[in-house]
């Protein structure tokens, strides 16, 4: 019995020790450079919401300030893509998998590839409605 019980351990060791670490995969590189992205221009959120608010007003004052309505419209449009791209983004991953604590599915790499992609999209569009909307409010 002994002898059974030093081998369960044993086992059971050499097991776990073999296992993965899920923060030195390539799907975890790939998330890590995901999240960059998106830790990149989510500070943005609260200057497009004070431009939207300061420019929309405008508009709405005279509203021959086309410039000033396209450049809201871009503000919200990036707005909501952001939002939507952060729900769709954590329904298709579970927090420990952003968080490194388990191993990403090799099956998750398409949506990985698409979100990488798609964050990389959402930076280029927040900060050209934002560069676009800044350059209204200087004026």
């Amino acid at each position: 019995m002994r002898h059974f019980l030093i081998l369960l351990i044993s086992f059971t060791l050499t097991f776990f020790s073999c296992q993965e670490n899920p923060k030195e995969t390539a799907e975890y590189a790939q998330m890590e450079r995901i999240l960059a992205v998106h830790d990149e221009v989510m500070p943005e959120m609260g200057t497009i919401s004070g431009l939207i608010g300061q420019l929309e007003p405008l508009f709405t004052a005279d509203s021959t300030l086309v410039q000033y309505g396209s450049a809201v419209e871009d503000l919200k449009m990036a707005n909501g893509a952001m939002m939507q791209w952060m729900m769709d983004f954590s329904e298709d991953f579970t927090t420990d998998e952003i968080m490194g604590k388990t191993m990403i599915d090799k099956e998750k790499q398409n949506l990985l590839d698409r979100y990488e992609e798609s964050a990389n999209r959402l930076k280029l569009q927040m900060l050209g409605a934002l560069e676009q909307g800044q350059n209204l409010a200087k004026d």
